[in-house]
């Protein structure tokens, strides 16, 4: 006697999407094996479901992520209708005009907020109430002040892509422990042309020179670009950007941010008694201070990743609770930093960032 057998395989379990196929089912009459009714096997996609926030222009920045597997950008849009059109079109995904809405539905696992200026106080209350992990990669749109007044500890988007969360870095970070004392960094992050932002190379420049360094005795920084810096903290930094920084135990750092530049690339290059530490998303690469090739990881492949397809990387583990958390969260030590490279950008002069942690009662 024949009869109808459905397999559910789910690989994930907050994952809703399945895809059906059938196959003969074999089965036994009478001891000899024969074709039988159809095995219907319905396989449960473990893609993480996206929901994305952007602008017309980074419609490339979320097309490679969208292509990077196991993640599914099926939600998006953007502060504008053209935006949220052409987002939606070119992913080939549902279309959403309101942020809030969307971020207070069900159906997705991982949120990725690009657009500037809309990690806002409505939309981090919003965060703060969710149970889904939301990822940024805009700097919230506030003063510190503000930002600090909020609840501390309470839920908050997390930024990507950050180099020192990246492979290249946290596998150089094993080198680090045997380099000795850090004397220099020179940092260059270059936007491209996929609508990566300068004010997003900033906060990710800032947090990984913070992680190196700490706090600096001062800085300073000018802006090179159309118009003038903003004098508005809720307006994102944009154009070329150079910072030096300078700490109390003679290190010194510079950091060069491009805005445009043709391609997408992180590199940091680390002086100090180890030698010189190379570490970029194409790799690590050791020399020590007689020149000796210690590690040669780096340059061994054309295959760059793009920014979209870190970024997804970022957000898979994101959704699956797998990002490396850190001890001490950096984030207002970095916004202190990103505004004191703001201020410095409109008064010309030195900043102290210390000074700035300081009257928040960081320290």
């Amino acid at each position: 006697m024949s009869c109808r057998v459905r397999t559910f395989l789910h690989l994930n379990p907050a994952s809703r999407e399945s895809a059906a196929v059938t196959y003969p089912q074999p089965h036994y009459t009478g001891g000899s094996l024969k074709t039988g009714c159809p095995l219907t096997i319905f396989i449960m996609s473990d893609a993480s479901r996206c929901l994305a926030w952007g602008t017309a222009r980074q419609t490339a920045l979320l097309k490679a992520a969208s292509e990077v597997e196991d993640l599914n950008i099926h939600l998006a849009g953007g502060p504008s209708p053209e935006d949220s059109r052409q987002l939606s079109e070119s992913l080939g995904a549902e279309r959403i005009d309101d942020l809030r809405a969307a971020l207070l539905r069900d159906d997705w696992d991982v949120a990725w907020l690009l657009a500037p200026g809309c990690l806002d106080a409505d939309i981090r209350r919003v965060i703060r109430e969710i149970p889904r992990p939301v990822a940024t990669s805009t700097p919230p749109a506030d003063a510190v002040q503000d930002i600090v007044a909020e609840d501390a500890g309470s839920k908050s988007a997390r930024f990507i892509p950050l180099m020192r969360h990246g492979r290249p870095f946290r596998g150089a970070e094993q080198i680090l422990e045997s380099f000795g004392v850090l004397q220099s960094a020179h940092i260059e992050m270059i936007a491209g042309g996929d609508g990566v932002t300068s004010a997003s190379l900033l906060f990710d420049a800032m947090d990984l020179v913070h992680g190196l360094f700490g706090m600096p005795d001062n800085l300073f920084a000018a802006r090179a670009g159309e118009g003038a810096p903003p004098r508005d903290a809720k307006i994102p930094l944009t154009g070329h950007l150079v910072v030096s920084l300078r700490y109390p135990n003679c290190s010194a750092a510079a950091i060069s941010i491009a805005e445009g530049g043709g391609k997408w690339s992180r590199r940091a290059a680390l002086l100090g008694e180890g030698g010189r530490l190379i570490v970029s998303d194409d790799g690590v690469e050791w020399l020590s201070s007689e020149g000796e090739i210690l590690d040669a990881g780096r340059g061994q492949t054309t295959d760059i990743p793009s920014a979209g397809e870190v970024a997804a990387h970022h957000l898979k583990r994101i959704a699956l609770q797998r990002e490396p958390v850190d001890e001490v969260d950096p984030t207002l030590d970095t916004l202190c930093l990103c505004e004191a490279v703001r201020l410095s950008c409109v008064t010309g002069q030195v900043e102290d960032p210390g000074r700035i942690a300081k009257m928040l009662q960081r320290f």
